[in-house]
């Protein structure tokens, strides 16, 4: 499954994931040709564009979905509508593409009718290969597109957290070697900042063990206890070098990288230690 925003608006990529069995779940922006089964006339196709036509059909469901924090935009709920049709996407008349085959795939549409005072309205318009039969279906494909920022912050927290990208490896096996070893660390670091964001009373121990609390204690002489999973991040933070000061932004991937660096240090020496003197 391949998540995306429009920037995977490629014909030839849609098409390479045909021939490779990848579904895909991204957002348009082109208004592409496009041809529709009529409702009455199955066998029958209609040509019109997908944009147009997304934006022409009723709606036939609403939820209330929280929208994630985005630049200077705080986090919200949003009562989005929504509707979805088949299509067959029409290849590019420039030749762009690999081969003149269409590709049979499903439009799905949320938008926001009443935004709030201030709020730009929302509008996603979602292009997948997954097949659509129901509403239950539809709200899937739209709760896999809005985890594409959680996505997003995993790979942030591998090249820039991890810095996974100036390792300077020579050779694909080492690639997916170093892969193996700095994945964990980054899902750790992604557990620790999102939970602390977005449910920052939740306990300490969630979020890493016991044994790395006290070290974070031991190390920040600031904490006589650490009992959140907000503490947990900015203890971490302020061991790579993050100031906190009330002008500054939260914590980035490279202070919290450094900051676990070191507390994984520590605990390798006590684990070292208990196995050379068990007690």
């Amino acid at each position: 499954m391949y998540v995306s925003d429009s920037n995977s608006e490629v014909y030839t990529f849609w098409q390479t994931c045909e021939e490779l069995g990848y579904d895909f779940v991204l957002r348009v922006d082109q208004d592409r040709r496009v041809e529709v089964a009529q409702e009455a006339e199955q066998a029958k196709l209609d040509e019109g564009h997908l944009k147009t036509l997304a934006r022409a059909r009723p709606h036939v469901d609403a939820h209330l979905v929280t929208i994630p924090a985005q630049r200077a935009q705080p986090k919200r709920e949003a009562l989005l509508q929504m509707n979805f049709q088949e299509v067959h996407v029409q290849p590019p008349r420039n030749g762009a593409c690999l081969r003149q085959t269409e590709i049979c795939a499903w439009v799905v549409r949320v938008w926001e009718p009443q935004p709030s005072e201030g709020q730009e309205p929302l509008e996603w318009i979602l292009l997948t290969t997954l097949p659509i039969t129901c509403i239950n279906e539809a709200w899937e494909v739209v709760q896999w597109y809005g985890w594409r920022w959680l996505l997003e912050d995993f790979h942030k927290a591998l090249k820039t957290g991890c810095r996974m990208e100036q390792r300077n490896l020579q050779s694909i096996q080492a690639q997916w070697k170093l892969l193996a070893l700095l994945t964990p660390i980054a899902l750790r670091l992604l557990v620790i900042r999102h939970t602390a964001q977005e449910a920052e009373e939740t306990p300490a121990t969630d979020v890493i063990s016991q044994n790395a609390i006290q070290v974070l204690i031991f190390l920040d002489k600031r904490h006589c206890s650490i009992t959140t999973a907000k503490e947990v991040w900015h203890a971490i933070a302020h061991l790579g070098g993050y100031l906190d000061r009330k002008s500054d932004g939260p914590p980035g991937w490279q202070t919290l990288w450094k900051g676990w660096m070191r507390v994984m240090d520590v605990l390798e020496g006590v684990h070292l230690a208990a196995l050379l003197h068990p007690s």
